[in-house]
């Protein structure tokens, strides 16, 4: 409508000037002439005004067009890159570690255990002895009980670093050095080829047991496997110490050989070093012994395929931290607390799935099926203790996760009071439970009033 109402408007004005302002004899024109002079210029003036609409409109629409194409580019690099990050830390915090081996030196097996795997040992030591012999004997006799059996299942554990876990004196290190040096001497008594005692502190942090052992294999990307050993006794405090906190005073040494996930073995791992102290040696082919496996460490050649061979048979991953700043007997409270904390620890078990990107709405997870759940709540004496544990077990119910009791394992009501050796303990029991139930199995580990850490290990196979 508009654009006849201008074609109007010109042809009346060049009408006007047609008629009164062109010095043109219109009486001398042939009838197609004066036809088109009167019609064409206006004609042509809003044919070219269309067109140039026409032009803008269609630049308008590709700048347009580029525009989106632009933005729709930035958004779907902004999505890969937020995917990238987002898979790399999912898989950062899925990292695990494997079990390959566990020992555990205490007075009494607890009822779940079954002698099934050569990897889990559970070495029986008679309390009675254990205390009258005194702490420092007593923890020597379970050291070298778990060191002999570990030698005589393996040989390469010989070459592994071995890490205590507990924030020790110096004299309590020495003594688990001697103790794995004497076992080293007995293992191989002509002296060849003996590795050097390779035992430290794991070092201090605020953080679970299991992320503080998975920083020292990140860090250390030539560490194959190493030795997580616990032990403490408090079997002379006795009668006194029981008085006092309700809980049997215990003894235990728990160690566990834990390795890199996917270890390689090449055809080169299975073969002898040479003798490099024969001169005759060529200089190229000297100190070649473990650059084309340099995730071996100090694992000489000939022994890689024994440790190799040892299957994994349980998977640690990583714990979550809870803060319980309330009244522990409140159960509905701790229990709202304590389900984060799962959530997040089933999620970096891989039991979990994140929710998804851009919105959408998740699937109904499964329900969550456990094998068992190992604890150190307190003494079963203890309200207190019983209600932390009913919180726990009240947080799986949202998981759709029934725990009863015969479901759970209280270290201190089969162990007693084990002090510095507990992480462990409940570690390498957490590991066994899972490899003969073929099920998950979660820790729950009190440290003090108001901290609980929550982990998962799984069977490997699982």
């Amino acid at each position: 409508m508009t654009m006849f109402f201008i074609l109007i408007v010109l042809a009346a004005l060049w009408l006007a000037v047609v008629w009164l302002a062109l010095p043109v004899d219109l009486a001398a024109l042939a009838l197609p002439s004066l036809v088109s002079l009167h019609v064409a210029p206006p004609a042509l003036a809003v044919l070219s005004g269309l067109m140039c609409k026409r032009m803008w409109q269609w630049n308008t629409a590709r700048l347009e067009k580029a525009r989106a194409g632009e933005l729709a580019a930035q958004e779907t690099t902004r999505l890969t890159a937020e995917a990238a990050a987002r898979e790399a830390e999912l898989a950062r915090r899925r990292a695990f570690l494997d079990c390959r081996a566990a020992w555990l030196a205490v007075p009494g097996k607890p009822g779940w255990f079954m002698d099934e795997l050569p990897q889990c040992r559970i070495l029986e030591q008679d309390a009675n002895t254990l205390r009258e012999s005194g702490r420092k004997a007593a923890l020597s006799s379970s050291l070298r009980e778990v060191f002999d059996a570990a030698l005589a299942q393996c040989e390469a554990f010989a070459f592994l670093p071995l890490y205590l876990s507990q924030a020790c004196r110096h004299d309590e290190l020495e003594l688990v050095r001697k103790a794995w040096q004497e076992a080293l001497r007995e293992a191989f008594p002509d002296g060849k080829d003996a590795p050097s005692p390779d035992c430290r502190r794991l070092p201090d942090a605020d953080e679970p047991l299991s992320d503080r052992v998975l920083a020292l294999f990140e860090n250390d990307p030539a560490m194959p496997a190493m030795w997580l050993v616990g032990m403490d006794s408090l079997l002379e405090e006795g009668i006194e110490d029981e008085s006092k906190t309700g809980i049997e005073p215990g003894h235990a040494v728990a160690a566990l050989v834990l390795s890199r996930p996917n270890l390689v073995l090449v055809e080169a791992d299975a073969i002898e070093k040479p003798d490099m102290s024969d001169p005759y040696i060529p200089h190229w082919e000297r100190g070649q012994g473990g650059r084309d496996a340099p995730q071996w460490g100090s694992v000489p050649p000939g022994l890689r395929a024994r440790l190799w061979a040892l299957p994994p048979f349980a998977r640690l991953h990583r714990s979550r931290a809870s803060f319980l700043q309330i009244n522990p007997a409140r159960i509905v409270t701790g229990a709202r607390q304590l389900r984060k904390s799962i959530d997040a620890a089933l999620m970096d078990a891989a039991l979990r799935d994140p929710p998804p990107l851009g919105g959408c709405k998740a699937d109904e997870p499964e329900p969550l099926e456990l094998g068992y759940l190992i604890h150190n709540c307190g003494s079963d004496d203890d309200p207190v203790a019983s209600k932390r544990l009913v919180s726990v077990t009240s947080a799986l119910r949202g998981f759709d996760c029934r725990m009863d009791l015969e479901m759970t394992g209280n270290v201190f009501a089969e162990h007693g009071d084990t002090g510095a050796a507990c992480p462990v303990l409940m570690l390498a029991e957490a590991a066994m439970c899972a490899a003969f139930m073929q099920l998950p199995v979660m820790l729950a580990e009190s440290e003090g009033a108001d901290r609980m850490c929550i982990g998962i290990v799984r069977p490997a196979a699982g």
